[in-house]
């Protein structure tokens, strides 16, 4: 078999050990009898999820794996039926001792998939770091240089327009004080796109988030139910995302006077809400437009395998739910 899984000796050794746990799992099964499905082993699905997550960190492809669990189970169902099964066996005997190998490689492709998929999303929230990491530092070294320079140009022009009229000196004050709102508002920026919540956790990033950014007239709530750690640092940092924005939305175009924000973890899924009693809108004419905040909620909670739901009326306030399933973000054992 020419495979990239057998060139590495790491991933050929792997490869082997999941073999032999694959095997004792069939031959466990064939003593419990065919008829009843046998599930792998903790060892097995331990094994399965290593080997998985070496294989993406080398960037071979699953359809290796699959090609591998191919020409196993055409090898193994032979040897199978010969080892366990009468000399003549029945056709019941026969299709489930083949049902039985086949649970069991599908299994494993299942985990492949699954734990190349996990690589991935680590990978591209990795990519994400880095991205904002390097606009952070085009917004502090270049934009806020540039807006800096005007700034300091129209300071310099303040002693040759002493003579002009009080509607042009206005004109210039205005202009500069909207030139340091500026570039307040790109140290914040930069500022925020270096936070990570691998920094600290979901729970205090929000309520430092909720602390600086809810205006006094508002008052908001953060609960959290469930050990907010256990949530894959990946997801977590999405998920803070998702949240800010949905605060942010509700801050800026709601009016609020109340905010509340939920989050519900348990060992295979998370929950987040983010409610406000403001002006609300209609959901189908905003969906329309394919702009602002919403569209990304809705795009990142897909990227963790999750599902959002965006309740809102006019004069209703809104609720933004967001479900995202921890288990493929988990590793086995």
């Amino acid at each position: 078999m020419n495979s990239p899984l057998l060139e590495e000796p790491e991933i050929s050794a792997l490869l082997v050990n999941q073999v032999e746990l694959l095997l004792d799992d069939i031959a466990r099964g064939a003593r419990n009898g065919f008829r009843t499905r046998t599930a792998p082993s903790q060892e097995s699905l331990r094994g399965a999820a290593e080997f998985s997550r070496t294989r993406a960190s080398r960037g071979i492809h699953p359809t290796e794996t699959v090609r591998a669990a191919e020409l196993f189970y055409e090898t193994a169902l032979p040897v199978v039926v010969r080892e366990f099964l009468p000399a003549t066996p029945s056709p019941d005997e026969f299709l489930d001792t083949a049902l039985t190998l086949n649970d069991a490689v599908m299994t494993q492709i299942a985990l492949g998939c699954v734990g190349y998929i996990k690589f991935l999303r680590e990978k591209l929230h990795s990519s994400h770091l880095d991205e904002r990491h390097r606009l952070a530092r085009d917004l502090h070294d270049r934009v806020a240089h540039e807006v800096l320079v005007a700034m300091l140009e129209l300071e310099l022009c303040e002693p040759l327009i002493q003579s002009e009229s009080a509607v042009v000196r206005s004109k210039l004050k205005s202009a500069e004080e909207a030139l340091k709102v500026a570039l307040r508002e790109i140290g914040d920026l930069s500022g925020e796109l270096r936070e990570s919540v691998s920094d600290t956790n979901l729970e205090r990033a929000l309520t430092k988030f909720i602390d600086s950014t809810v205006p006094d007239g508002v008052r908001a709530e953060l609960t959290v139910t469930g050990n907010v750690d256990q949530i894959p640092a990946a997801a977590a940092e999405e998920l803070y995302f998702i949240i800010r924005e949905a605060a942010r939305n509700a801050l800026r175009h709601s009016d609020p006077d109340e905010l509340w924000i939920t989050i519900r973890v348990t060992e295979t899924l998370v929950q987040a809400s983010v409610i406000d009693d403001g002006a609300g809108f209609e959901v189908a004419t905003l969906a329309k437009t394919r702009r602002g905040g919403l569209i990304s909620i809705r795009e990142r909670t897909e990227l963790l395998g999750g599902n959002p739901s965006i309740h809102s009326s006019v004069g209703g306030g809104t609720t933004v739910n967001v479900s995202i399933p921890l288990i493929n973000w988990r590793r086995h054992g």
